[in-house]
């Protein structure tokens, strides 16, 4: 794992090194057009973005740590950094503490979308038009939506898994508010390591996939240990996390401007090739 934490730190120094460079470049622009203003916002955005590059490294770094008492966790808590004068908040999630889109059953779909904020009608379409969104027919359930439906909209239904968490926003019956609360806690990426983590969850995925309430001692006990009231159980500090795939997040703030930054990555445990990103946007 060694090899990894060289390559993070490797690849923030490369990072700012193109920083410096972009921010040289956009000024001797700025200077020869006379259009400062916009080419300095430009070299904010590019100095944000590369602080943002530095966030993931960072992850990777602190995820590689052989040492279990520095090594980071995946458990879905924020952290702060400071990268040059950009304030960055790093957040490293689970995919197997999430809800398996292509692995539920209706049941639990219906569930999902209840607990997310969808009732009535709308909750009946929501799960009807999920499942016709996979199935390989094209006979729309009672309350589902097949190819005739989305056709206007320029959208052809899967008819097979979900690829993207994106894919959710088409749904017929979907509202910007439910997938607001959906979206965190499904995933397409949940690996074949193991099985649902608890200890290591999104709130809304245990409550669909663990089968507890809103106000159980269970969802309390992880609300609190995301916010960072109480700790973790030791197990979850000693999991391994070879072919886990992870999803790292990270927001990087200066001033009014703000930048965010994703990727979903598995460390493999080969020293050679120390982890692979599955996403990177």
């Amino acid at each position: 794992m060694g090899k990894g934490r060289d390559r993070g730190y490797a690849m923030i120094a490369a990072i700012i090194g193109v920083a410096a460079f972009g921010f040289i470049a956009f000024e001797f622009m700025a200077q020869d057009r006379g259009v400062l203003a916009e080419v300095r916002g430009e070299a904010e955005q590019a100095k944000l973005t590369a602080a943002a590059d530095a966030g993931i490294a960072m992850a990777i770094s602190g995820l590689a740590d052989p040492d279990l008492n520095q090594r980071w966790g995946i458990d879905g808590r924020a952290r702060n950094a400071q990268f040059g004068d950009v304030l960055l908040t790093i957040t490293v999630e689970d995919e197997r503490g999430k809800i398996p889109l292509n692995g539920i059953i209706e049941e639990e779909a219906h569930e999902l979308f209840k607990l997310a904020g969808a009732q009535g009608q709308q909750l009946e379409t929501l799960t009807d038009s999920f499942e016709d969104w996979q199935d390989a027919d094209n006979a729309p359930r009672p309350n589902g939506s097949e190819a005739p439906y989305y056709a206007p909209f320029g959208i052809k239904p899967r008819n097979a898994g979900f690829r993207t968490i994106g894919e959710l926003r088409h749904l017929h019956g979907m509202t910007d508010d439910v997938y607001a609360r959906v979206a965190p806690a499904t995933t397409v990426f949940f690996g074949e390591s193991g099985g649902f983590s608890e200890s290591t969850s999104q709130v809304l995925a245990l409550e669909v996939l663990g089968e507890e309430s809103p106000n159980s001692l269970a969802v309390q006990q992880r609300m609190r240990q995301l916010a960072g009231d109480v700790p973790l159980p030791a197990t979850a500090a000693k999991m391994s996390y070879i072919a886990r795939t992870l999803t790292v997040r990270v927001e990087a703030r200066k001033g009014a401007t703000y930048l965010k930054r994703n990727a979903i990555l598995e460390l493999t445990g080969n020293k050679d090739d120390p982890y692979w990103f599955r996403y990177l946007d």
